[in-house]
């Protein structure tokens, strides 16, 4: 008779005490699956924001004395001639630096204060081609604008100012068209003006200054070489990355990994143990019809091979039922944390990794019966019969 014949039989007869070892293994694999499959899918929606939505590199005068914010950050040299601006040169500099295959989108910025309706807002001069680029976000209520005399007003802004898209709004005694107002973004955005970067250089004389350069890294992986090559081509600007901005988020997520591998390792101990003294059981309960393999000539390593076997089937069953458990769990989520976005899918290597450890954790907790089981005395096993 096959070993695996031996093995099957032997788990159909005592389907109790191997649907413990099944189950013991599952639980700790479905536990394994969970904490993975969510550690990754937050670590694949942080790369997934920094590379699709907005800018994760900004540029700006390098300066002690900082006097505006803009999109959470402090930039230098908006109203005052105290520090050296950047320059629409800088924007060449970039194009030819060693890092420009990296750059997916380019928007330079010149910030303005501006007075309007007696009111003060700050407008923003950009490249519309290239701001539109970076903030896919966008949303508009009106039309993209065409020509250097229109503008984009943030949602704020245009409550603050009283305008609407197709409005008219002057500027330093120039007429500008409001050719679209912003929905609700959430950002800074809303309460800004955007006009035209060279119309916004030309009405308030300010030649070729930027006031901040954002750009868009094809993927996140070229973040950091982007930062320090930029640092060397422009000596006299500040250059970071809001790669810095999500650090905490994946240390956060890189603590709940320690923190369930470490549940998760307790666990597959808890389910080690459980194979363990199933299997030993298990020997002792068939000493008759092993003490009957040694005396039919049966040789040690093929009695252990009979108990590894059982071990094998139960735990690729039990890895395999332990991988759609956690898989389940993890689908399920979204339905009780609304506030989480999990992106849930068949992930390969898991499944890889959860019938491995299962199978490991199976046959290390079983070589002890095993090798009990092979080095019983025939003898000894045939006086019980």
């Amino acid at each position: 008779m096959h070993v695996y014949t031996i093995a099957l039989k032997d788990i159909t007869r005592r389907k109790g005490k191997m649907a413990l070892v099944v189950a013991g293994l599952a639980v700790g694999v479905a536990a394994l699956v969970a904490i993975l499959t969510i550690v990754l899918s937050f670590q694949k929606g942080i790369d997934k924001k920094l590379d699709t939505y907005g800018f994760n590199i900004v540029i700006y005068p390098a300066s002690s004395n900082l006097s505006l914010s803009y999109g959470g950050m402090t930039i230098s040299g908006v109203d005052t001639y105290e520090v050296k601006s950047l320059l629409m040169a800088d924007l060449a500099t970039i194009k030819r630096s060693h890092s420009a295959d990296s750059v997916a989108a380019l928007s330079p910025k010149l910030l303005q204060v501006v007075d309007s309706k007696d009111k003060k807002a700050l407008l923003v001069g950009s490249d519309f081609n290239q701001e539109f680029l970076i903030k896919k976000w966008w949303r508009l209520n009106g039309s993209r604008p065409t020509r250097p005399d229109e503008l984009v007003l943030g949602q704020d802004a245009a409550k603050n100012l009283q305008v609407k898209a197709g409005d008219t709004l002057k500027l330093s005694g120039k007429d500008f068209k409001v050719a679209a107002v912003l929905q609700p973004t959430g950002s800074q955005d809303d309460s800004l003006i955007f006009g035209d970067l060279r119309e916004v250089q030309s009405l308030y004389k300010r030649g070729g200054e930027l006031s901040l350069i954002e750009i868009s890294a094809k993927s996140t992986a070229d973040i950091d070489a982007v930062v320090k090559d930029l640092k060397k081509a422009l000596p006299q600007a500040a250059v970071s990355s809001i790669k810095q901005a999500v650090q905490y988020r994946e240390k956060a997520v890189g603590s709940l990994a320690r923190f369930g591998l470490a549940i998760t390792a307790v666990i597959m101990l808890i389910s080690g143990l459980i194979v363990f003294t199933t299997m030993t059981s298990s020997v002792r309960d068939r000493k008759r019809e092993i003490g009957i393999f040694r005396a039919i000539g049966y040789r040690q390593s093929v009695v252990a091979r009979i108990i590894l076997t059982e071990t094998l089937i139960l735990s690729l069953i039990g890895g395999a039922i332990g991988y759609a458990a956690g898989f389940g769990i993890v689908f399920m989520l979204p339905a009780f944390l609304k506030k989480f976005e999990f992106s849930v899918g068949l992930n390969v290597p898991v499944l890889i990794l959860s019938i491995v450890l299962a199978v490991a954790v199976g046959l290390v907790a079983s070589l002890v019966p095993a090798l009990r089981a092979a080095n019983m005395d025939p003898a000894d096993a045939l006086k019980s019969l």
